[in-house]
């Protein structure tokens, strides 16, 4: 179980943050949307939809960039709006790139059993193989010869 899992878990253990890792309801973002929107504080949202404060500003930065790719709306007014600032978003955006980027990555050591390189080092030793069996031969011809 990864460090991620074992503290979902507990989490998802806390009566206070007991929607952990959950899906989101259209309901939940509504009221996070609504409550951000008024000033109402990470902590208190983060209680109220039982999640961690992580969560809710992960869900909130999500939500600003889905309306700004929707409508094409201006990332620091949705950021002033919602009370969230333009560097939680460039944080979340660099993240992402870089869980992409270490996903492709484990993806492409994955799909090419054995790999490329596994299966140079394979060749070498069927060759390897095939001139021992060469001396082997001559081995036992020159013992014969010599008998």
């Amino acid at each position: 179980m990864s460090t991620f899992q074992k503290k979902l878990q507990k989490d998802r253990t806390n009566e206070q943050t007991a929607n952990a890792g959950l899906k989101w309801d259209p309901e939940d973002d509504k009221y996070l949307l609504d409550s951000s929107k008024n000033g109402v504080s990470i902590s208190e949202i983060a209680k109220h939809l039982k999640r961690t404060e992580g969560s809710i500003k992960t869900r909130l930065v999500i939500n600003i960039l889905n309306c700004c790719n929707e409508d094409k709306n201006n990332v620091d007014e949705l950021c002033t709006l919602y009370n969230i600032s333009p560097k939680e978003i460039q944080t979340y955006e660099q993240k992402k790139e870089q869980r992409e980027k270490k996903k492709t990555m484990k993806n492409d050591k994955n799909s090419g059993f054995p790999s490329s390189d596994l299966l140079e080092v394979f060749e070498g030793l069927t060759q390897i193989n095939k001139k021992l069996d060469t001396v082997m031969e001559n081995q036992c011809t020159i013992l014969k010869k010599l008998k």
